[in-house]
């Protein structure tokens, strides 16, 4: 557990990793419905006590009872069959809990999937994930939920299975498309707002241009603003920076072409449209902390 300037908490699944309890077999993946039994040395006071910034994608399933969260600057009420949504780097706090609680948690790396259409609908999401993070769930696909969370804590103790990642990675896909199903149905028609346009369209023209355009500049233009108004509505909109946006992007496109195709680091640099494979490798190793040829290595051990 490390603590982050402005009194705010910050686990990720390395710090987490030194505190839980039971063992699994697959990394930056956690299951749990007990928080005693995950951490014994954990408690809920902590999240009451500060603000908490999550590193992973954190989803709470509430079977019983009730908890208030505060989501940046909205509280949000979750109450049974709710499944509420908490974004990589988002500021959380709990702001009270009824003494009956009880949920499913799963916390995980967005990394985890390295499926391309996953990532997409997850980016397709995250602007009304923002406005409403949870969704309730009728109860037959409560029902349906449970059970597949309960195969997922199971497996997830299966140290000698040679497909854990893979097996795990299905069924929280499965857990994923049924919430992505529901919380698809469930958006709210609004009239959308300048911002909220702006934030669409820069995602659409990223998703189509990010492999040759890097520059905040690019965008900017096409939308008719500044590059500094531009990253400000985006910002306000997704908690990100346009910024940030490209370079998740780009990221993640190449780790993907280094772990799964057999193109050189000089090709894939070409690919994402890097000038020169120099300028590729100190672009990667600055957001990853590891260069290009080291991370395509550790994928092939």
């Amino acid at each position: 557990m490390n603590e982050k300037k402005e009194n705010i908490q910050y686990y990720d699944h390395y710090s987490l990793d030194g505190v839980i309890d039971y063992p699994s077999g697959i990394e930056n993946v956690f299951i749990f419905d007990d928080i005693g039994s995950f951490a014994s040395d954990f408690r809920f006071d902590t999240l009451a006590s500060c603000p908490v910034r999550l590193g992973m994608v954190g989803c709470i399933i509430c079977k019983k009872g009730h908890v208030k969260l505060r989501i940046g600057l909205e509280d949000f009420s979750i109450t049974p069959n709710i499944v509420l949504i908490i974004l990589p780097e988002q500021i959380f706090q709990l702001i009270e809990m009824s003494s009956d609680f009880e949920a499913g948690y799963i916390m995980f790396q967005k990394e985890f999937f390295d499926i391309q259409n996953d990532f997409k609908m997850a980016l397709g999401l995250q602007s009304h994930l923002f406005k409403q993070p949870y969704v309730q769930l009728p109860d037959k696909d409560m029902e349906e939920v449970m059970v597949v969370f309960d195969i997922i804590k199971r497996k997830v103790h299966e140290t000698t299975n040679l497909f854990l990642k893979e097996v795990i990675q299905t069924y929280i896909r499965a857990l994923f498309y049924i919430a992505c199903d529901i919380f698809l149905k469930s958006k709210r028609k609004i009239v959308k707002i300048r911002k909220e346009e702006i934030f669409e369209n820069f995602i659409s023209m990223l998703d189509q241009n990010f492999r040759n355009e890097q520059n905040v500049g690019w965008y900017a233009e096409k939308l008719c603003l500044t590059p500094k108004y531009m990253s400000k509505l985006i910002y306000q909109t997704s908690g990100k920076h346009a910024s940030e946006w490209i370079k998740d992007y780009v990221i993640q496109e190449a780790q993907k072409l280094l772990n799964s195709s057999s193109l050189s680091i000089q090709q894939i640099s070409n690919e994402l449209g890097f000038s020169n494979q120099s300028h590729f490798g100190s672009y990667f190793k600055r957001y990853t902390g590891t260069s290009p040829k080291e991370y395509k290595h550790a994928g092939k051990k």
